[in-house]
């Protein structure tokens, strides 16, 4: 059935646009007139979704989307229909964009189209993950139950999240300030002292040397290397993002003996929570990890999983395919078989996520606190270096004797 994407208006100032679905053009403004809209115009798009081009660029925060699933399935659990409840939800939504989205979803709805489907017309807000469990809570009948299972893996998600966030801030701000007094020292003091320095006429030591020429540089070509330094960080991002870039990070990350350890718990979390709620909606096993993948970031380990998708179509168990990959460790694999076999796949599933998830808190919990003091340390080094470069010269008795 085509699509139409309209421009209508609500009342004599707020205009919104939308999709609905009809046989053609006439039905399509019949449709939108019984929404109680005023048509402003029509037309047939082949676009992925309803107002495509302007809103699937905008990313909500994991935070708004916990929300949005929690509040719709305890408003679906009172007893209201989805199309009410996405009412309420985007009339009290205060991110205007994501009220908008929600407005757009509700009208889907309304037009025929299923909750999943309209959900899909946003894929930079709505996860794979996210539509699937949606998609399989209305073809089982159990939608609230699965808004609940999906927000409780986004609240999770967030929680660990906002601990990492929260363990960097003190480094970064240690790091903001060490980085802006150096800066300030070295442009607007050391220039000052220089001419001191140079109407002495005395032999500098080479620490002072060192500092006067990096002053010197930075006074010169500071904005320049500043510029250089965004552009370089610009590129940089986005090769990383290229398919290419990402394999290549990836395999450096795993040649680093303590980071590949770190890299692949992290990934291997995400896996097995999100197979294991994956498999607890209904879908099928290789459904599940086709749609785990990508929310992982090695490209390895996702190349040695789509592997393990070719082997289990071939009938064997899904241990098995796993143990071919040198990157899943032994004991997962184990845990993996044994759960296989006494048909509690998903707990041992859970199990495993929730042991890596522990330690890779306890990891970072440990990084952050070793990395407290090292920052202090290494800034208070350096501000050292050049103080103590900035008044060598001024205890030397030529100078004190000028």
């Amino acid at each position: 059935m085509p699509s139409y994407i309209y421009k209508a208006k609500k009342d004599a100032v707020n205009l919104i646009s939308g999709q609905i679905s009809a046989q053609n053009q006439d039905d399509a403004l019949e449709f939108i007139n019984q929404l109680g809209l005023i048509p402003v115009s029509i037309e047939e798009s082949n676009a992925e979704g309803v107002l495509f081009r302007d809103i699937r660029a905008v990313r909500i925060k994991g935070r708004e989307l916990y929300l949005f699933s929690k509040q719709l399935a305890s408003l679906l659990k009172s007893g209201l229909t989805l199309l009410k409840a996405l009412e309420v939800l985007s009339g009290q939504t205060k991110n205007a964009y994501f009220s908008r989205v929600i407005s757009e979803i509700a009208i889907g709805v309304k037009s025929g189209r299923s909750f999943s489907t309209s959900l899909s017309d946003y894929p930079a807000i709505f996860m794979p993950l996210f539509v699937a469990m949606v998609s399989a809570g209305e073809e089982m009948g159990k939608l609230q139950q699965m808004l609940n299972s999906v927000a409780d893996f986004l609240r999770a998600q967030e929680e660990f999240s906002t601990k990492v966030r929260n363990a960097c801030v003190y480094p970064a701000f240690m790091l903001v300030i060490g980085i802006s007094t150096v800066i300030f020292i070295l442009t607007f003091v050391m220039p000052k002292l220089s001419v001191i320095f140079a109407q002495a006429g005395q032999v500098l030591p080479w620490p002072t040397r060192v500092v006067m020429s990096i002053s010197h540089f930075l006074k010169l070509y500071g904005l320049w290397a500043a510029a250089g330094a965004a552009i370089g960080l610009a590129a940089f991002r986005r090769w990383s993002q290229t398919p290419g870039g990402a394999i290549v990070i990836g395999q450096f990350l795993l040649n680093l003996p303590f980071i590949r350890e770190f890299v692949l718990k992290v990934d291997l979390a995400r896996f097995t929570r999100t197979l294991s709620l994956l498999l607890e909606s209904g879908l099928t096993i290789i459904r599940s990890i086709e749609m785990a993948i990508p929310t992982m970031h090695n490209p390895q380990l996702k190349a040695d999983l789509r592997l393990s998708i070719q082997s289990l179509t071939g009938g064997e168990n899904l241990g098995q395919c796993l143990g071919t990959s040198g990157l899943i460790p032994p004991i997962m694999v184990q845990l993996i078989t044994v759960g296989e076999e006494s048909g509690s796949l998903q707990e041992s599933l859970k199990d495993i996520a929730e042991t890596y998830e522990s330690d890779i808190n306890e990891t970072t919990k440990m990084i952050t606190t070793v990395l407290e003091p090292v920052m202090i340390v290494v800034v208070g080094g350096v501000v050292g270096f050049i103080v103590f470069a900035m008044l060598l010269p001024i205890f030397s008795m030529d100078i004190m004797a000028q």
